[in-house]
């Protein structure tokens, strides 16, 4: 009863809001950090370290609430958009085995995340949070300010029986409007970026957290996660090689994403109206 009482009580100031045209595009407000805890192994013999993946928005306007990075407050000058796919770039130095570890099923991630095996949970400490925005929204106006509940676990299947899914990482998210699963998949990295980088994690925003309901733009402003340091058999699921001869670790980001919530031609996915420049940036290797 709650979720329908809110679901009406935004329909209601979705029909009195009013449109306004863009002032900013999201990649220019888009931010980057990241995190590295524990310490090098060889390249024979990696160690487990825990990662910190922020990406987040920079913004303000003129007499309004400035986001640094924590809580917004709901002031921005960006037309409201969605991210749809958000990518992760890695540093050449890690080895990744998640697959050697235990995983749960995507629907048993999603209704009952505690009967998972416990080693396929691999999150460090999370926050998250999010406007909900109408379409064509005015700068500074929003709907509702949204946090966000993250769990990460390795991926096992689509279904129960179904084949193992390699390399995928499954990040439970709970809003007030809906339950769902951002779906990270590993691949090389390609193209220029592999002067920097070996792998890229590529993850992909679920409708319900694009779109809650029609008219309403589900707009992530700041999304702290990472990966713990941990071991399965003696396997570090994210391992640390040998630092490389500058000391640093290479780590970056570019979000994609649709503005105000538009379809491509077909209707069947969604409509990337742009795509940020990656953001580099490098963290300490010990």
């Amino acid at each position: 009863m709650k979720k329908v009482a809110m679901f009406a009580a935004i329909a209601a100031l979705a029909a009195v809001l009013p449109a306004a045209s863009a002032v900013a595009t999201p990649a220019e407000f888009q931010r980057f950090e990241a995190g590295v805890t524990g310490k090098a192994g060889t390249n024979k013999k990696p160690k487990a370290v825990a990662l910190k993946i922020h990406p987040f928005h920079a913004y303000g306007i003129a007499g309004g609430p400035t986001n640094t990075g924590a809580k917004n407050t709901g002031a921005t000058n960006e037309v409201p958009f969605s991210t749809v796919f958000a990518n992760v770039y890695l540093d050449k130095a890690l080895v990744f085995n998640t697959n050697s570890f235990p995983g749960c099923d995507l629907q048993t991630i999603l209704d009952t995340p505690d009967n998972c095996n416990p080693d396929s949970r691999i999150d460090i400490p999370s926050s998250a949070s999010g406007l909900v925005r109408t379409k064509g929204a005015l700068p500074g106006l929003y709907t509702l300010f949204t946090e966000l509940e993250i769990k990460t676990f390795v991926m096992n299947a689509r279904s129960k029986g179904g084949a193992r899914v390699k390399d995928t990482l499954a990040l439970r998210v709970v809003t007030p409007l809906a339950t769902a699963v951002i779906e990270g998949k590993l691949s090389n990295a390609t193209g220029s970026a592999k002067r920097l980088y070996g792998k890229v994690m590529r993850f992909t925003i679920p409708e319900g957290l694009i779109m809650p309901t029609p008219g309403l733009v589900s707009q992530l402003v700041d999304f702290n996660s990472g990966i713990k340091a941990a071991y399965y058999k003696g396997k570090p699921g994210i391992g640390l090689g040998a630092c490389p001869k500058s000391k640093k670790l290479n780590f970056g980001y570019n979000g994609e994403y649709t503005i105000n919530t538009a379809k491509s031609a077909d209707q069947k996915s969604w409509k990337i109206d742009q795509i940020g420049k990656r953001i580099d940036n490098t963290v300490p290797c010990k």
